[in-house]
């Protein structure tokens, strides 16, 4: 990094395409450091939807010698949770003189060391796990990224993905830092986004490397061609079979973790894993264990994959994996396996994705499963009802799999939920076979300046029962439920709904819909829209009471 402190190269590009370059990041992060510097509080949280804004506060908090956590998300419970505990999220000051601007230092191995992040898992079991890390770890893995990949100085970096995760941080904003390569600054929330940038950086003589995830590479099609574009990486959650063959690119995969950075990569589905050159890999008894110099230990690290080795070539030994060690359960004092279960399920042909997994219900342990059908079958379940057609699945798979690995309980969507990284929430996935308030969250996108969700409305849903008997629809107060629900989730100073403006319900919502619904917010009025496909379901806009310092404001 120290090369180009004071480089006229450009590091960022921004929305409206303008460049930012080195020189003007590192006197953007003298100035936000000299703000933050005086400050007694020795932790601040940062979440930014801009990679430039999130970057200069990134560093600025470091330059001041303060901890930087980075949290999974930035909702409403989990800023009274830090408010509690006297952390606050950083924000960049715009008014700061020049003479105001604190020198950045060497980055030397003493200072790349005292720079300390904090990272947060995704929170799978409900808990999240905060994970200690260094600058000095994090760029020895972006020095191994620049040896394996080699991409070209006058590349630049799209995303897909957030640079609030470790994957994102890393591949996104860290490696161009520290190369002198440069970034797009927006997040891309679709396939289209992104090759509409690659034709405009292509005018401009520049190469690209796109960093996504299974979740968005799965919705690209042949008709989306990558232009200029060096590599495609993939990260988050497993790619599944035939999304490759949709980009004119190849891609490649990355394994790694929080806890552990890149572990190894792979360039074709089903291939054995390399490990990265920095990366020792040992299996113990089935177990997946790691040690290399940019985790957040020496130690070797047990990863929690089972696996086994497989040779690569004449001279190179690589791996596979053979699922999570966390997913073989005991039902009934059975030992199964979980993915063997979901193996059985994905063999009939209706069935083209599906998730098993335990709940507890009345006191008893339960096996259920999230299933995504075809077209046809999802078909013959709207026409048969839900019971008939878990019937006849049952019996077709009681012809592979022993009665105790069928599962009892059944919810039918159009895509397994996921967050932003492609990650399955498994907390959230064991809610979906509890009592249902609010529809199911497919997936989420925050963007710049609206927070965009794919909901589906599942038939168990509470605001089904009784609207109607024959026909059940979603009730117009139950929209509005949600809609708020979702809104003090995202804006932690909404208080109370105190009224609406301009409310429309110009469809019905029937069981299965799938709605993608967006808000976005004016101060106190939130506005949402509610679209399935190109027919607007229902708009308005609601009007909130603010919190201000713990206390509530009416407007």
């Amino acid at each position: 990094m120290n090369d180009f402190i004071r480089s006229p190269r450009t590091l960022a590009i921004n929305a409206q395409l303008k460049a930012i370059s080195f020189a003007e990041f590192w006197q953007d992060v003298a100035a936000q450091a000299a703000w933050i510097q005086p400050s007694p509080q020795s932790v601040w949280a940062l979440w930014e939807q801009d990679s430039y804004d999130f970057l200069v506060l990134l560093f600025a908090g470091l330059v001041a010698k303060k901890r930087i956590l980075l949290p999974p998300n930035r909702v409403a419970q989990l800023e009274q949770d830090f408010r509690r505990q006297d952390i606050h999220f950083l924000s960049r000051q715009l008014s700061i003189s020049p003479v105001q601007m604190i020198p950045i230092p060497e980055w030397n191995t003493e200072t790349l060391n005292q720079a300390h992040i904090d990272f947060y898992t995704s929170g799978s079991t409900g808990q999240p796990k905060r994970i200690e890390r260094n600058l000095a770890q994090l760029l020895s893995e972006v020095q191994g990224l620049d040896q394996t990949f080699g991409l070209a100085e006058n590349s630049i970096a799209l995303a897909t993905v957030s640079h609030q995760h470790i994957y994102g941080l890393l591949f996104k904003v860290l490696w161009p830092l520290a190369t002198g390569r440069c970034f797009y600054s927006p997040q891309l929330g679709f396939p289209e986004d992104v090759v509409i940038m690659q034709q405009r950086f292509t005018t401009s003589n520049r190469q690209n490397y796109v960093i996504s995830s299974p979740a968005l590479l799965k919705r690209w099609n042949k008709d989306m061609v990558l232009q200029a574009c060096e590599a495609v990486f993939s990260s988050g959650g497993k790619l599944e079979s035939g999304i490759r063959p949709q980009l004119n690119d190849a891609i490649t995969e990355i394994l790694g973790s929080s806890e552990t950075g890149g572990i190894a990569y792979r360039h074709q589905d089903h291939a054995a894993w390399q490990a990265f050159a920095d990366v020792d890999i040992q299996i113990e008894q089935a177990h997946l264990q790691v040690k290399t110099a940019h985790a957040y230990t020496e130690q070797w690290i047990e990863t929690g994959d089972l696996a086994q080795w497989q040779q690569l070539d004449n001279t190179t030994l690589g791996f596979e994996l053979l699922g999570r060690a966390d997913r073989l359960i005991k039902l009934e004092e059975k030992r199964l396996s979980l993915d063997a279960i979901e193996q059985g399920i994905q063999s009939q042909p209706q069935v083209e994705q599906c998730h098993a997994l335990v709940v507890e219900h009345e006191q008893r342990q339960l096996l259920a499963c999230i299933v995504v059908l075809n077209a046809d079958a999802r078909a013959s379940l709207k026409q048969l009802g839900k019971r008939q057609f878990v019937s006849q699945l049952k019996h077709q798979l009681s012809h592979g799999l022993e009665r105790i690995a069928i599962p009892r309980l059944w919810r039918f969507l159009t895509d397994i939920p996921h967050n932003s990284q492609s990650k399955r929430d498994k907390h959230y996935l064991k809610s979906l076979f509890q009592p249902m308030l609010y529809p199911v969250v497919l997936q989420r996108t925050a963007l710049e300046n609206e927070h965009c969700w794919t909901l589906e409305f599942s038939p168990e849903l509470e605001c089904f029962k009784g609207h109607f008997p024959t026909q059940p629809i979603y009730p117009g107060v139950g929209q509005i439920g949600f809609v708020e629900a979702f809104a003090k989730q995202i804006w932690a100073d909404l208080d109370w709904c105190s009224g609406y403006e301009q409310l429309k319900f110009q469809h019905v919502i029937v069981p299965y819909s799938v709605i993608a619904m967006k808000l976005t917010r004016k101060q106190h009025k939130i506005s949402f829209e509610l679209h399935q496909q190109d027919q607007t379901m229902a708009s308005g806009r609601l009007l909130f009471a603010l919190k201000i310092a713990g206390e509530e404001r009416s407007t």
